[in-house]
């Protein structure tokens, strides 16, 4: 498996786009939990939920535009500035152009979507997200290793809820530990009512899309390897491996959490001093700030699993 510059500059792109459409998810499931009118640190970390959502739509279209462009490039061996006669024939000629242009057309969708004013400083029109981002998911899941089994076959829809959970389970994290928590520490103690059903519901949710990429990970990656010498006798094996390591090591952290911290936490937040609210939530916030950065880990190295060769194909 060798990467050349442009393969580099392609999976960076790929790797920013996962990073956005998880900071996206995050976004829409941290507002859902905030929904209810409260009190300012609410508000403020509302609003900053729409900036990130926003945000994170257009770099994750502009990291897809990129990285298409690239991989057109790369496939037709011409420079990258030299490439639109590629991109186009990619766009018109191939089931793979096809696909990626309606994800990049549901993703524009969202980014436009995105900018509409709301009464309220939220993400607007959630449903409608929710559906375009299950759309992409779909577009992406149709454009990897599954779709050799067939257009929406059974591989494309595990691999569908797989990347959902991943994007859901990293993009969780993200806004709870660099959105949600700090507004938190800032609360007045009488304020954190509403703190503790959030951490209560993301701690849930987390625990339930943990599962679920636990178990539609092993179908992909036994339907990856294919054979048991295959997972140390080949990259696509050997990355997978790797990936799984940093899956268990950010299990461990969302665990430590779960069955450690957060019981103190949430006593602590229905009812305790301000100094033992932010000593307890400090602590919880700083095992998710390691657990984010193993997730952008599992981000990035999903991104390489995704264009490495099968075993047998190499």
């Amino acid at each position: 498996m060798n990467y050349g510059s442009l393969d580099i500059v392609r999976l960076s792109f790929m790797a920013l786009q996962n990073l956005g459409l998880a900071a996206m998810v995050g976004s829409l499931l941290s507002a859902w939990w905030l929904r209810k009118p409260g009190p300012n640190w609410q508000v403020r970390a509302s609003a900053k939920l729409a900036l990130v959502f926003r945000v994170s739509a257009v770099v994750a279209l502009l990291s897809s535009i990129a990285g298409f462009w690239v991989h057109c490039a790369l496939m037709s061996e011409a420079a990258v500035l030299d490439a639109w006669p590629a991109v186009r024939s990619m766009l018109l000629n191939t089931q793979f152009g096809h696909i990626w242009a309606m994800g990049a057309g549901l993703l524009l969708c969202m980014v436009v979507l995105s900018f509409k004013r709301t009464r309220r400083a939220t993400i607007p029109v959630q449903p409608l997200m929710w559906l375009a981002f299950a759309g992409v998911a779909l577009a992406k899941s149709n454009a990897g290793h599954p779709v050799d089994a067939g257009f929406l076959s059974l591989p494309v829809w595990v691999d569908w809820v797989h990347l959902l959970a991943v994007s859901s389970w990293v993009g969780m994290v993200l806004m709870s530990a660099y959105i949600v928590s700090p507004g938190m520490l800032h609360a007045r103690p009488t304020e954190l009512s509403l703190g503790a059903s959030y951490v209560q519901a993301m701690s849930d949710a987390a625990t339930f899309a943990l599962i679920t990429l636990f178990l539609t990970g092993a179908f992909n990656g036994w339907r990856g390897v294919n054979a048991p010498e295959n997972v140390f006798g080949s990259s696509y094996g050997l990355v997978l491996v790797f990936k799984l390591v940093l899956v268990l090591v950010a299990a461990a952290l969302g665990g430590h959490n779960r069955f450690f911290e957060m019981p103190a936490l949430l006593a602590s937040l229905r009812g305790s001093s301000s100094d033992m609210q932010k000593r307890r939530l400090t602590r919880f916030t700083t095992v998710l700030h390691i657990e984010s950065w193993v997730l952008i880990g599992v981000i990035a190295i999903a991104t390489v699993l995704v264009s490495s060769p099968l075993p047998g194909t190499e």
